[in-house]
């Protein structure tokens, strides 16, 4: 900030005073202790009427290893399987994707005369999507098929990237999940298709490669039906694992050998959604198409549904000073309240992205340029103005603290332009430094947020505390 050196110390203890008043107008103690040759303004305005239209961002969803990821290359250790229907949202179809191998490094051996005895696929669930009081009533099978076709470990998958050919003929397992029962720490079941594990022990497939040439990789693949969307942990831990586990056995040696979808092996899911009959219909699919406005408005992490929101006449109030004054903002806070279906979770936690020049969601090198928090570097990607959904005394609403982004704006550092709301992307921080990365929210909770400026408690509000220093 452009504050007067000298001042610095008491604009602060008038920010402080301002922040912490009760009253919705602004307390004026304090006004005595300043000097005779500063004139400050204490104010307070919520006047701003936002607009809001909703957008579709569905072209930077990583869901995918990022190989552009120099921290953390193996960073996406999800996987999103299963179909659901939401009467706003619209259905969502998942499916996912990955290469297998083994559990050790280099090659290996299955001794003399190995003899294969039984082979397992396991699954460790991580969580569901979608209506979780119709999901009560039903059942849900997700199936394992064998990829003809092969991914490439050089490429960023997206959520919106074409599905890898499988073979429906060549199932290798099916996993169900009865409705009523409580969701397992994981999943074990017998693979239907016991000769594709036979067939490894009896060539002595003991390599990575060598697997690789025998599978391709494998597809789970939910049935037809609108249940769940089922998050799938991929990498193994003390209670189990996903992937293919093969016993086999040396006269009176047993043993066993693990497939898996970790380590560098290329993994991704897709997500399709098809919103025809829905509030959404007219948003298409095609990235920043067409715009769809009213008083709600709309985001879904996954999908790339997002608000676009923007406030008129803001950037005047923060530049159009008279000569000598300068504005300094003590608070600056975005409200926003969305709707409560039943049966479908709202978005935890929103972030504002900024958009650039062409209208789009702005970069930082890799990374997408969410708002950072007050205090934080302004033209970061770590430290975003996070708001989480505050259930506090009924008050349901979201909370984001931009104080330090406006006064960047008034200071001519930022170009204001429209926010997008969404949820909040993944960010990797690391003691050594920070990787960005492109959007990868590993869910699909969704929010309707209202803004009938009509209805005071229904409109979005931003609140601005602020000081004029003449």
């Amino acid at each position: 900030m452009n504050l007067l050196t000298k001042k610095s110390g008491l604009l602060f203890l008038l920010a402080a005073l301002v922040i912490f008043s009760c009253k919705k107008e602004p307390s004026r103690i304090g006004n005595s202790l300043q000097p005779p040759d500063i004139q400050t303004d204490l104010s307070f305005n919520d006047s701003f009427k936002a607009q809001t239209s909703t957008v579709l961002v569905n072209d930077s969803i990583v869901t995918s290893n990022d190989p552009h990821n120099t921290v953390d290359p193996n960073n996406n250790v999800f996987g999103l399987v299963g179909q659901s229907y939401d009467p706003v949202f619209g259905r969502i179809t998942a499916k996912t994707f990955g290469q297998l191998k083994y559990n050790v490094k280099g090659n290996f051996s299955f001794g003399t005369n190995p003899v294969f005895d039984s082979a397992v696929f396991s699954l460790i669930p991580d969580g569901f999507y979608g209506d979780t009081t119709l999901s009560n009533q039903l059942d849900q099978s997700i199936s394992v098929y064998q990829l003809t076709g092969g991914l490439d470990t050089g490429i960023v998958y997206k959520a919106t990237s074409p599905e890898i050919p499988y073979d429906l003929s060549k199932k290798l397992a099916t996993v169900n999940f009865p409705a009523n029962q409580k969701q397992p720490a994981s999943i074990h079941v017998r693979l239907e298709d016991e000769n594709f594990a036979k067939k490894i022990i009896q060539d002595g497939i003991t390599s990575d490669s060598a697997l690789l040439k025998y599978c391709k990789g494998i597809a789970l693949v939910a049935e037809n039906k609108d249940v769940l969307v089922r998050k799938l942990y991929l990498y193994p831990t003390e209670s189990g694992f996903s992937g293919i586990k093969i016993y086999y056995h040396n006269d009176q040696t047993y043993s066993s050998v693990v497939l898996n979808f970790i380590y560098k092996n290329p993994k991704f899911y897709t997500i399709a959604a098809d919103r025809s009959g829905t509030p959404l219909a007219g948003l298409g699919n095609q990235s920043y198409g067409a715009e769809i406005t009213g008083n709600v408005s709309y985001a879904q992490a996954g999908t790339g549904v997002m608000t676009k929101l923007s406030f008129p006449g803001l950037d005047k109030f923060l530049k159009e000073m008279k000569d000598g004054e300068q504005i300094i903002i003590n608070k600056a806070e975005i409200v926003i309240k969305p709707e409560m279906p039943i049966g479908f979770p709202v978005i935890p936690r929103m972030d504002l992205y900024q958009t650039g020049e062409n209208g789009r969601m702005l970069k930082i090198g890799n990374a997408s340029a969410s708002v950072q928090r007050n205090g934080a570097y302004l033209f970061g990607t770590a430290f975003p103005a996070t708001a989480y959904f505050d259930y506090d005394k009924s008050k349901l609403i979201y909370r984001f603290s931009i104080g330090s982004y406006l006064q960047a704006v008034a200071d001519d550092l930022i170009t204001l332009r429209p926010f997008l709301v969404s949820a909040s992307e993944n960010i990797l921080v690391y003691s050594t430094g920070t990787e960005g990365g492109a959007l990868n929210f590993y869910s699909l909770y969704r929010s309707v947020l209202k803004n009938d400026t009509s209805v005071e408690a229904d409109r979005i509000k931003l609140n601005i505390y602020y000081t004029i220093v003449k």
